[in-house]
């Protein structure tokens, strides 16, 4: 639990230490391809992050939702720890929610560039995005398309009037 609130209220920020991520780093290097004098991430770069995205397909999110209601207070607390004296872990959520699912859906691959060892966004909007929203763009249209689909389903979940009590 405590992973979760620190990684959820992290994603609309630049960066999450890896140690504290709540998943497992993804394996391998980006994938990228040399075309028309762009570089650019491969389209097959996206099957690095295939079982993640098989993972959350396979979640029920209306069984998600349920246990997160169940242990809402445990999620609450965690938040708390983090030094928010005032206000809700689930009012948190739905914003980065919301953050996540305003990713722009990019028509065709950005160009990257390389000044050092890491690959950035050559666009400066893009490279200036939050980590969750990054993630969302590495991990190519169709894979951000599932998790679009199931943030917005776990959102209308959570919003419900049995969503978590507000203490």
């Amino acid at each position: 639990v405590n992973r979760i609130v620190v990684a959820v209220d992290n994603l609309p920020n630049e960066k999450l230490p890896v140690r504290l991520w709540p998943l497992r780093k993804v394996g391998g290097q980006p994938e990228v391809l040399e075309t028309a004098g762009r570089t650019v991430l491969a389209a097959n770069n996206a099957s690095r992050y295939t079982a993640h995205v098989q993972a959350l397909t396979a979640l029920d999110m209306r069984q998600l939702a349920a246990l997160y209601v169940r242990e809402y207070p445990r999620f609450q607390a965690a938040y708390r720890a983090l030094g928010y004296s005032e206000g809700y872990f689930n009012d948190r959520l739905v914003d980065v929610i919301d953050h996540l699912l305003v990713t722009p859906d990019l028509a065709v691959p950005p160009t990257l560039v390389r000044p050092k060892a890491l690959y950035l966004y050559a666009d400066e909007d893009l490279e200036s995005r939050s980590l969750g929203q990054k993630v969302l763009l590495r991990i190519g249209p169709a894979n951000a398309g599932v998790v679009k689909s199931k943030l917005r389903e776990l959102r209308r979940l959570i919003i419900r009037r049995d969503a978590p009590p507000k203490e």
